[in-house]
């Protein structure tokens, strides 16, 4: 693993949405085993589209 590039308030919204998605979903009595589910299928995007868009520079 080499030195990425990120910043504070690129993870502070990260966290921010993640978290309003988790209390949505508990709101809506989303079983916690989707939650974590879709949580994870977010992540794998989320670094799926930064890898394509690295990839594209």
């Amino acid at each position: 693993i080499q030195g990425g590039s990120g910043s504070i308030s690129g993870t502070l919204i990260a966290c921010l949405i993640l978290a309003v998605m988790r209390n949505g979903l508990t709101i809506l009595s989303i079983s916690s085993n989707y939650q974590q589910l879709l949580t994870g299928l977010i992540v794998m995007i989320a670094v799926a589209v930064a890898e394509i868009r690295r990839r594209k520079e």
